[in-house]
């Protein structure tokens, strides 16, 4: 901590660290200060100048979203004389606004007219003709009026600087100015044709946006905010785990929001989160049980499909319990997942369980020598290291974190990638661009000698001093935060997992892995490997039925999948929507999404959120559990079946040691727990260099490197099975976008 000065505000003593805003050190002690410029973590812009305060000694009014705190000072922020140059700048902004509150989807949340409620009667001084200009689109999310706008920039800077996409800017001069995006042009016709501004946090502008200015496309004229129900979950398309409001009227999707500053994430939300969500409100939802009947598919009663699927694993496991296998999720709750294996060891004894994914963490958790970082800690760190993961693209929280960390603290970013990444071109001080899956490399040179280098920097295809100046930054730093992305697995993965212990134990290392689904951690803590690959390959041979909850194989992973579970004798499938692998089954159950029910999701920094139920699911849709404990229930099996996740929860902490002490309550109080992980030992790195090196040995040194910019579209933002059923998602991202990544990838 830095100087303590004292200060006095308005008759009273207060002290602050020297160099402090004086807004900022007004706000934390309760003394309210209009402004609409002023953001935290923002540039201070001085826009507004309703944040003017009176400071003894200082001829005129001052800023205080500008001025520092020194020792001494004297302010005073309720004067008469204040409270006139406020209601003087109110009238100015109001001189061109229109008084349209009652059809204004921000009346009711508008930050100008709740100011203009707290200092009464204005004096509407400018009584000129507007300058009328009609709205239009910046994005295919965002509508734009700019008579709205009160000039404070705070999109503009939250663009630039937060989130590091540079796409917004002033347009003309004077009362001619708008907000748009660079290169529009100085000509105002055809704006309204609409503008894509390639941006994987579209939205957050949005947010913060005091006034009407910037909306939704999607929520617009649906609601007023008192008619809507908003309810905090945690959003189910990232492992990020981004903590959301998410908003109904009646029991139907109206929008989402970020939670109020107070989430993991703050005002934080990525395209996908802010307006992926719309498909739990889908008219093509599956909301009855179906059984497959010659080619088609009949509607049935719960009872009959239960019965009818009980009927068939009973037939097939008394023959070889290993004949019936069970797989779940990466996006399931814990509840969910932990019932499936559940289902599995006690149910039907098989071992034959897990879940489609195509990831390690188990492996990595199995070999992990330092504690996991929050994304919290992320935003301090000294020193990162990231190897693989394209964090803009695929976990937009996590690259927020880092850049704020480079941003804010000069962080020394070290990058490792087989692709040319936003964060690697923008941020990174040092970036070594490898050949394809050649992880294992330069991982190995920090384990082995020097005189190694030239060999590992030829196998990843990357300068010997490049690979020098990475060891002796990892080797040399006191501080680390080791980030690692899906594509680095096996025994290179267990090694980053070792790298820790290998560094020595009296430094401060934390690890943040970048696993790819909402609660691929969680799915792995239940017990639920991700081993979905190598149980496909026994489809039809050792293994005769299937029951999948949770996952569209056949489109994520194509023909191999498709031609696996046709060879199965029967299919069952728990899903939302009608997919490509439901069509294949013999029997389709209808479940809840996240939004219609309650639990939990860990995500990446193994911290265990809510899920709350928001709405109810139409039709005769259940959670995964109730229908796996139903079904156990109808095959005369005991599997310990709880009626609730609340109670299905306290068995997973009861059972596993690092859940221990995590209740719902407590999560509702702390908003996120994290999970506490027994460390594993470390082990010879004559071993570790052993496993690299045999790993080494697989790369192919005839690859060249991939020059191409990772394209928006090509990971999260991708249309997928939920996306699909989001039409302004399925505006944006659709195809023209998944051609438009082809193109740049080709």
């Amino acid at each position: 901590m830095g100087d303590i000065v004292n200060l006095k505000i308005n008759g009273k003593d207060y002290q602050a660290p020297k160099g402090k805003l004086l807004i900022e050190v007004c706000l934390e002690n309760g003394i309210h200060v209009p402004n609409f410029c002023y953001y935290p973590d923002l540039t201070p812009q001085a826009a507004c100048r309703m944040c003017l305060v009176r400071i003894e000694k200082m001829h005129k009014l001052a800023t205080s979203c500008t001025v520092e705190v020194g020792e001494g000072m004297v302010v005073h922020t309720e004067t008469e004389e204040l409270l006139e140059a406020r209601k003087g700048m109110l009238d100015f902004i109001l001189g061109n606004h229109p008084l349209d509150c009652p059809v204004c989807d921000k009346g009711g949340q508008c930050e100008l007219q709740d100011m203009v409620f707290e200092h009464g009667t204005v004096y509407a001084h400018y009584n000129v003709k507007k300058q009328a200009t009609p709205e239009w689109r910046l994005s295919p999310f965002i509508a734009y009026d700019p008579q709205r706008c009160v000039r404070c920039y705070r999109c503009i800077r939250e663009c630039t600087e937060v989130m590091d996409v540079n796409a917004l800017g002033k347009i003309f001069r004077g009362t001619h100015e708008v907000i748009g995006p660079y290169g529009l042009g100085m000509d105002k016709r055809g704006m309204d044709k609409g503008y894509s501004l390639d941006c994987e946090q579209c939205g957050n502008c949005v947010e913060i946006c005091p006034v009407g200015a910037l909306l939704s496309v999607d929520s617009r004229f649906r609601s007023r905010p008192w008619d809507m129900k908003e309810t905090v979950t945690t959003c189910t398309h990232c492992g990020d785990g981004c903590q959301i409001n998410l908003g109904v009227r009646g029991n139907d999707y109206v929008r989402v929001a970020s939670k109020d500053m107070k989430g993991i994430n703050g005002e934080f939300l990525c395209v996908k989160g802010r307006y992926g969500c719309s498909f739990i409100s889908s008219q093509e939802r599956i909301t009855k049980p179906m059984i497959r009947r010659g080619d088609k598919f009949e509607e049935v009663s719960w009872e009959e499909a239960l019965r009818f699927t009980a009927n068939k694993l009973k037939e097939i496991s008394a023959k070889n319990k290993d004949s019936v296998a069970i797989l779940g999720s990466p996006r399931l709750t814990n509840e969910s997942s932990f019932t499936l294996r559940r289902f599995a060891e006690k149910g039907l004894g098989t071992s034959n369980f897990g879940q489609v994914a195509d990831s390690d963490w188990d492996r990595f958790f199995a070999n992990l020598t330092a504690p996991i970082a929050t994304h919290n800690q992320v935003k301090k760190a000294k020193n990162i290291l990231m190897i693989g993961g394209d964090a803009t693209e695929n976990h937009p929280l996590s690259a927020m974190v880092i850049r704020y960390a480079v941003r804010k603290h000069n962080a020394n970013l070290m990058v490792v990638n087989s692709r040319r990444t936003k964060i690697a071109r923008r941020q990174a001080k040092l970036f070594l661009h490898i050949r394809p899956e050649s992880e294992a490399a330069i991982v190995a040179a920090i384990f082995e000698s020097e005189s190694e280098l030239a060999r590992l920097a030829d196998l990843a295809k990357v300068k010997v001093e490049q690979l020098q100046k990475l060891r002796e930054k990892v080797l040399g730093s006191e501080e680390l935060t080791i980030v690692v992305g899906p594509e680095v697995q096996g025994a290179t993965l267990e090694a980053v997992a070792q790298l820790a212990g290998f560094l020595n134990k009296e430094r401060a290392v934390n690890y943040l892995p970048l696993a790819k689904y909402n609660n691929s951690i969680g799915s792995v803590d239940m017990g639920l490997k991700p081993n979905g690959h190598n149980l496909m390959k026994a489809f039809g041979s050792q293994i005769q039925a299937l029951y999948l909850a949770g996952s569209n194989p056949v489109e994520q992973y194509g023909k191999d999948w498709e031609n696996a579970l046709r060879k199965l004798s029967f299919l069952a499938v728990a899903e939302l929507f009608m997919t490509q692998t439901a069509r294949l089954a013999d029997v389709v159950f209808p479940v809840n999404s996240f939004a219609e029910q309650d639990g939990t999701f860990t995500n990446n920094a193994t911290q265990v959120q809510r899920v709350q139920r928001a709405l109810e699911g139409a039709g005769q849709v259940r959670p995964d559990w109730m229908v796996i404990n139903a079904l156990a229930r109808e095959m005369r099996v005991d599997i310990g079946a709880k009626g609730s996740s609340v109670s299905i929860f306290r068995d997973v902490t009861a059972e596993l040691a690092s859940y221990n002490g995590i209740t719902y309550e407590r999560i509702k109080k702390e908003s996120a727990v994290q999970t506490t992980r027994a460390l594993a030992q470390t082990k010879d790195s004559s071993i570790i260099c052993k496993d690299l090196a045999a790993e080494c040995s697989k790369i192919n040194t005839s690859a060249e490197l991939n020059k191409t910019n990772v394209a928006q579209g090509e990971g999260l933002f991708r249309i997928g099975t939920m996306t699909r059923h989001s039409p302004v998602m399925q505006e944006a991202f659709g195809e023209s976008k998944e051609e438009k990544a082809e193109t740049v990838n080709a």
